[in-house]
């Protein structure tokens, strides 16, 4: 069983202002010689939060797709230029390749949760096809 507290877990600092908590680690990094690496078909679960009136960077990422849910605070999420308001309950799909930012609107932290899961290439698609 694998069971992992934010709390025991070295924070990283993301996008300048965010503070990412990488609580399950998968695919590159799987090693089950090492208790949080235990997700072979996600890249990572982090317990992110994000300071008052700060935002991430838009940015993409070409090879994995994300979903972000807010736990606490409010903010906006732009996905491809269109913005929308997020709060606490929200869930957010942000498909790979898609440019995004988040931002903490409120006047707390922004909580949320980044989950990621890695997205096979065309190329790696047409292969597996292939092979089978």
């Amino acid at each position: 069983m694998v069971i992992t507290n934010w709390r025991d877990v070295s924070p990283s600092i993301v996008h300048d202002f965010g503070i990412d908590y990488k609580l399950l680690k998968g695919q590159e990094s799987f090693d089950p010689a090492v208790k949080n690496f235990c997700m072979k078909g996600m890249l990572y679960v982090a317990y992110a939060m994000l300071q008052e009136g700060k935002a991430y960077e838009a940015h993409a990422h070409g090879d994995h797709e994300e979903v972000y849910y807010v736990i606490s605070g409010k903010g906006q999420m732009t996905i491809n230029g269109e913005t929308r308001s997020i709060r606490d309950g929200d869930a957010v799909f942000i498909p790979a390749g898609d440019t995004h930012s988040i931002a903490n609107t409120g006047e707390n932290f922004l909580i949320f949760l980044a989950f990621s899961a890695q997205v096979p290439q065309e190329g790696q698609e047409r292969e597996k096809a292939d092979s089978q």
